[in-house]
């Protein structure tokens, strides 16, 4: 479970790759092995300090190699939800626009990944690898859950919803995404 927990927010911190659990870990461990070390190589040099002590100091250092990388993951985290989340805006109107505008959504979305690879760089990275799938085969409701999962935000599971509906049952994107667009703006405007 807690592997898991780590997966999910090593995903949302945006590393992807099949190592990265792995790589977290050891990143611990030798965090935890080079703190210790300095600290038990300092201690040495303090005056009246009994062994106990050194021990002491020496295993609270090796706790925080332990400890830090987990509070720098969540800062992480933290820091490119904020992004996703600021980017979030632009990427409705300009992916309403485009289907508005004639597009189908697997273009609109490669369309509007384009147009926010300078702004918004971490959201339009997030949905080139949308259209990538669909290009490697993953069918489109696989790959907007995924879109889902990997952001973790709440207003991209909601855009991730509407579209799954609307596909399913063959209504109009246009109009759905305008109406969701409506909703996401008075949610925003009551939440500001």
């Amino acid at each position: 479970m807690e592997q898991s927990r780590i997966t999910e927010k090593l995903v949302h911190a945006g590393f992807r790759s099949p190592s990265a659990v792995q790589d977290f870990y050891a990143t611990k461990v030798v965090l935890a092995v080079i703190l210790a070390a300095i600290f038990l190589f300092a201690t040495r040099w303090i005056p009246n300090l009994t062994t106990q002590m050194q021990l002491v100091y020496t295993g609270c250092a090796c706790g925080a190699g332990i400890f830090l990388p987990n509070l720098v993951l969540d800062r992480l985290v933290e820091r490119r939800m904020k992004k996703l989340r600021n980017g979030f805006p632009d990427a409705l109107d300009m992916l309403v626009v485009c289907v508005e505008a004639g597009l189908g959504i697997s273009q609109a979305i490669q369309r509007v990944s384009d147009e926010l690879g300078v702004s918004h760089p971490e959201l339009a990275e997030e949905l080139a690898l949308v259209n990538a799938e669909i290009r490697a085969g993953v069918d489109r409701v696989s790959a907007l859950k995924n879109l889902a999962h990997r952001t973790g935000l709440d207003d991209v599971q909601g855009l991730v919803s509407l579209l799954v509906q609307t596909l399913r049952f063959g209504t109009s994107i246009a109009e759905s995404l305008r109406v969701y667009s409506v909703e996401f703006r008075d949610k925003r405007t009551q939440k500001a």
